[in-house]
């Protein structure tokens, strides 16, 4: 059964361009119904059973925040929006997400494998998800397994892609940093941008900087200064993922 979305956007550039990167994702079978103002969407939701919701918080009839005030709203919210302060407020509104415009169409998959247990029909049996347990390295002539949890954080440079183990220890995976983020354990693994995904456990000091980016001191170093920023549009999703 096709999963009902609701697309509350008074932008049409922006609904499109969520629309195509919607029609990319393999595993979504969905319908779409597009309301631009916070009037037609509570009218819509009073009328109508929904899956999920993308919602802009600006419209022009207000901040879209008003909806939850005349309608309840039980579904995964994603937050779309070009304003990086409404996070902790869209968290408290059913927000399971929050993308800053313009993003792409990989934190767009990212934030619906996040949430794809919730919209899977309940009468169909849910796969568990088989992440990474392992990974075989290569040095010099010699090969190694190393488990996943070992692995304090993932480090690209110079196009090539390090696991900077807990030891001290790094190896060069055959891989990329993009490909690598969706076969690991959300749980235990949070890709804080294009260059970093650490563990939590690998985290000894946080420090919000300017822009709501947030600058983390990892352990061990391992060869780099053992600083990854937290980008500016990654930031609310990593303050939840600090708190699940």
């Amino acid at each position: 059964m096709a999963l009902q979305i609701l697309l509350v956007e008074d932008e049409d550039w922006a609904k499109n361009s969520l629309m195509e990167m919607l029609l990319d994702v393999s595993w979504l079978d969905f319908e779409a119904t597009h309301v631009k103002t916070t009037r037609e969407a509570v009218d819509w939701l009073s009328k109508h059973k929904v899956d999920l919701i993308f919602m802009d918080i600006h419209l022009g009839d207000g901040l879209s925040f008003h909806i939850f005030d005349q309608v309840a709203v039980k579904v995964p919210v994603i937050f779309t929006t070009a304003f990086d302060n409404y996070a902790l407020e869209a968290f408290r509104n059913q927000g399971y997400a929050y993308l800053l415009k313009p993003f792409d169409e990989e934190e767009l998959q990212e934030a619906l494998l996040r949430i794809k247990p919730l919209l899977v029909d309940e009468q169909v049996e849910v796969e568990t998800p088989k992440y990474k347990n392992r990974f075989l390295v290569k040095y010099g002539i010699h090969l190694k397994s190393i488990a996943t949890d070992s692995i304090a954080y993932f480090m690209a440079e110079d196009k090539l892609l390090y696991a900077i183990l807990h030891s001290g220890d790094q190896y060069i995976l055959e891989d990329t940093i993009s490909n690598l983020a969706s076969r690991l354990d959300p749980a235990l693994y949070f890709k804080v941008n294009r260059k970093f995904i650490v563990s939590i456990s690998a985290i000894v000091d946080m420090v919000k900087l300017n822009r709501n980016r947030i600058r983390l001191t990892l352990s061990p170093t391992a060869g780099g200064d053992g600083v990854a920023i937290v980008s500016e549009e990654k930031s609310p999703d990593f303050q939840q993922w600090l708190g699940q």
